[in-house]
């Protein structure tokens, strides 16, 4: 077995992790930016409020990550052995840039999965092997509630941080 991808579960939610330490740096800064340097009689009352608001939001959109990330780490990661059936360069817009997205689709005969790789780590990818992969699956927080039961299998599976990609025989 060749090892083309490994990362910690700590190094897979890295960027989660970043994210939610902006939310609540910027919410709770800007919160006690407010509180702390506004004297009693400059009050601004509309523009308090909107910082506020906004602080409030962060705070919020922070929280909310957090759960979201917390949700898919206990979920548990999952172990696939699946074959490369295409390799896909993406071309995205990123505000008012363009970003390449590097897709590999893979099957392991029952359901498709589309894995979101590195440019180094896509390289090494060959269509056609097999390889085996470990990541934590995406699972929305309100999935079983929204989503209905039906008598069609899903046909793909939402893939999340990958910790581990090996090449293994077909």
């Amino acid at each position: 077995m060749e090892i083309v991808y490994s990362a910690s579960a700590l190094g897979a939610f890295t960027s989660s992790l970043i994210y939610i330490a902006i939310f609540f740096i910027l919410g709770f800064g800007n919160f006690l930016l407010m509180l702390l340097t506004r004297s009693r009689r400059k009050r601004r009352k509309i523009g308090d409020y909107v910082l506020g608001f906004i602080s409030l939001l962060l705070i919020f959109f922070g929280a909310l990550t957090s759960i979201a990330a917390f949700n898919t780490y206990q979920n548990g990661d999952v172990t696939v052995r699946v074959q490369a059936v295409e390799k896909r360069e993406v071309t995205v817009r990123c505000g008012e840039y363009y970003c390449a997205e590097y897709n590999v689709e893979t099957t392991d005969g029952k359901k498709f999965y589309v894995f979101g790789l590195e440019k180094e780590t896509w390289d090494k990818v060959e269509v056609n092997a097999c390889y085996q992969f470990t990541y934590y699956p995406l699972k929305p927080l309100l999935a079983g509630y929204l989503q209905r039961e039906t008598q069609y299998p899903n046909l793909y599976e939402a893939t999340g941080y990958i910790t581990l990609i090996e090449r293994v025989g077909c």
